[in-house]
């Protein structure tokens, strides 16, 4: 199963974005269809951040991980959030229709310990 996980900071914008995990081998290939999408939903995000907004987000890229960090420039807000939130309405209609492969959580950034 893919885990997404969502940080949003106290004013309930996303700053970061956790995913692990993979489809086992064997699995149908409706699994193997979530885990493309759900790696192409978050790479584009990563190119918007960077190649629209020239932005040098924070990527860790690891086969079975990835994680986003931002640091935000507060007059690009609206860019960042139409970008970052797009990416998640994507995740959140696949988790939507294949809830066995693809799970979501938001948390606040507050209330998670590193």
């Amino acid at each position: 199963m893919i885990e997404v996980e969502i940080l949003r900071d106290r004013e309930g914008r996303v700053q970061e974005c956790r995913c692990q995990g993979e489809i086992p081998p064997g699995m149908p290939e409706e699994g193997r269809d979530v885990e493309v999408g759900v790696s192409t939903l978050l790479r584009t995000a990563v190119l918007g951040l960077r190649d629209y907004l020239k932005l040098d987000p924070e990527v860790e890229d690891e086969p079975d991980r990835l994680v986003l960090r931002l640091r935000r420039d507060h007059l690009l807000n609206r860019e960042i959030d139409a970008i970052l939130e797009t990416m998640l309405l994507g995740l959140k209609a696949i988790e939507k229709r294949y809830p066995e492969y693809l799970g979501i959580r938001e948390v606040s950034a507050d209330s998670v310990r590193v």
